[in-house]
Order: structure tokens, then sequence, then C-alpha cells
């Protein structure tokens, strides 16, 4: 059975992705979680295609996801 991490850890390590995470899937990141904006409203502000966007979203989440499981950093 998997013990569950106390809040402050889990708050560090999500800090640790955001502040570990690429310049361009961050960015991706930020207006998706932060703004709400749509994938193609992403492309347009950062000069990206779609298909960019979503890639770099993933990349993002799959970084946080590294980073926030198992015994992490």
């Amino acid at each position: 059975m998997e013990q569950e991490l106390p809040l402050a850890e889990v708050l560090r390590r999500i800090r640790f992705a955001l502040d570990t995470m690429d310049a361009l899937p961050r960015a991706v990141f930020d207006l998706h979680r932060y703004r709400d904006l749509d994938y193609q409203r992403i492309a347009v502000e950062l000069n990206i295609s779609v298909a960019e966007v979503e890639r770099h979203l993933a990349a993002a989440m799959l970084h946080i996801l590294r980073c926030t499981d198992g015994d992490g950093p």
C-alpha cells in the first residue's frame, strides 16, 4: 500500500516541477491552466502550431508527474 505524502511535500514537488520545466512547455502550461486559453489561442499567442501546443502541454504534464510521483527529486 502506497503512503500519502504530506501536503507540504506535494507542494514542494510541484514548485520544483514548475521551476525546472523548460520555457516553452511552461508557457503553454501557464496559458492553458492559469489563463484558461484553448489550444488555438495558445498557438496564436506563442506563434506555434496547435500540434506543438499539444506536444508541449503533454511534456509539461509528464514533467510534473515525474517530479511528483514516487520518490520524487
